[in-house]
């Protein structure tokens, strides 16, 4: 019986000492106190151009704001831009064939998508990163207007970068398994 006592004094002790602890814990949990992280842009940023077409001629501003130009890439191309902070991006993109094309250009920014879309046979993109003015131009498929056999159709924009659109404007990051592609949904 005296051990009974003697450990309900020891709890007793200690009780308030859990308390406390407990009350600390709860409040540091809180969610009034929880702010979203807000968006910090640093030197370390880096932006890409990618593109995917069959047969077309590129031409883009490298980071030296030079016009480059790309022939035939024939599949997927991107080119990274390292330490840039205050620059335009410029991106040009039409087909070297006669027939119909979709092209896919797209502006990444720490490797998610922030501007771009899916054009037909000619595509134009600019995006001011400082301002973060943007325009977008391209041609339209028209059904019947392709090489023989052409009877229309749709394709969803794609891209190497996959997921969902956050609140923060990015996508979220998901690995496609067996380096498929990822499809944005719009």
């Amino acid at each position: 019986m005296r051990e009974f006592y003697e450990r309900k004094k020891r709890i007793n002790q200690l009780l308030p000492l859990f308390l406390f602890l407990l009350a600390i814990f709860c409040s540091s949990c809180s969610k009034e106190s929880q702010e979203p992280e807000p968006i910090v842009k640093t030197e370390t940023d880096v932006y890409a151009y990618e593109v995917t077409c069959t047969a077309c001629e590129i031409q883009f501003l490298d980071k030296n704001k030079s016009i480059k130009t790309v022939i035939n890439p024939n599949g997927k191309w991107s080119y990274p831009l390292e330490k840039i902070s205050d620059a335009e991006l410029k991106l040009s993109i039409k087909t070297t064939n006669g027939i119909y094309q979709d092209i896919s250009a797209y502006i990444l920014k720490n490797n998610e998508v922030i501007y771009g879309d899916l054009g037909y046979n000619s595509f134009n993109l600019l995006y001011n990163i400082k301002s973060e003015q943007k325009s977008m131009t391209y041609g339209n498929y028209n059904a019947g207007s392709g090489g023989s056999g052409s009877n229309g159709g749709s394709t969803k924009p794609s891209s190497s970068i996959c997921g969902a659109r956050t609140k923060a404007g990015g996508y979220c990051k998901r690995v496609v398994s067996g380096g498929g592609r990822c499809w944005q949904h719009s």
